[in-house]
């Protein structure tokens, strides 16, 4: 007899997704205090690209 799978539990993608900004956060603050102020002209063009990589990422977890 085979024994019954059990469903994977759901991801919670809203909670993800807030975590790996929270991560990025923490990150820019850690530079901050150890490396000194950021380039913001750097910032401005990685900023929108991270913010896109996360909205793809959450899109991808969705998926069914």
């Amino acid at each position: 007899m085979s024994t019954p799978r059990t469903p994977r539990p759901r991801l919670d993608v809203v909670s993800l997704v807030l975590g790996l900004l929270m991560v990025v956060v923490a990150a820019a603050a850690l530079w901050l205090t150890f490396v000194g102020p950021l380039d913001w002209g750097l910032l401005r063009t990685a900023a929108p690209l991270v913010l896109v990589a996360v909205g793809a990422l959450g899109l991808v977890l969705t998926r069914r």
